[in-house]
């Protein structure tokens, strides 16, 4: 599914992909009328700038178990409320939830994670510590 909707900012409805989806980078990226909370199935592997700019989705950005790569995946998702959770598999997060100034709690993020650059800067309303794994290196 890499960039089959990239810039379609018409597509409404929450974003749901199916059980066989492994590669969804840049999915959505510009897909600012997308509302609802963000699903992706369990094989998913890259999300890569899936919803980057996705400015209208809401709800409580949750990855499956098998995803490594989430690269600014929720870039600039202003609107996304609640605590962030991915799964133990993923190691790249580089600006993941980067610019999402709603989402609030505590995230957490997998043991596997090595890269946190700039993950969650300008979260302004996340209120607790991140948890996150031991193989931390950039943050």
């Amino acid at each position: 599914m890499a960039k089959t909707y990239y810039n379609c900012r018409n597509l409404t409805g929450s974003p749901i992909c199916g059980e066989n989806v492994i590669n969804m980078s840049y999915t959505y990226r510009n897909c600012t009328n997308l509302t609802g909370s963000p699903v992706c199935g369990n094989n998913v592997v890259n999300m890569e700038g899936t919803y980057w700019d996705c400015k209208n989705l809401t709800g409580s950005p949750i990855c499956g178990n098998k995803v490594t790569t989430m690269y600014r995946t929720y870039f600039n998702c202003t609107n996304l409320t609640g605590s962030p959770i991915c799964g133990n598999n993923v190691t790249n997060m580089y600006g993941t939830y980067e610019n999402c100034t709603n989402l609030t709690g505590s995230p957490i993020c997998g043991n596997n994670v090595n890269t946190l650059h700039t993950t969650y800067w300008n979260c302004r309303n996340l209120t607790g510590p991140p948890v996150c794994g031991k193989n931390v290196t950039d943050m």
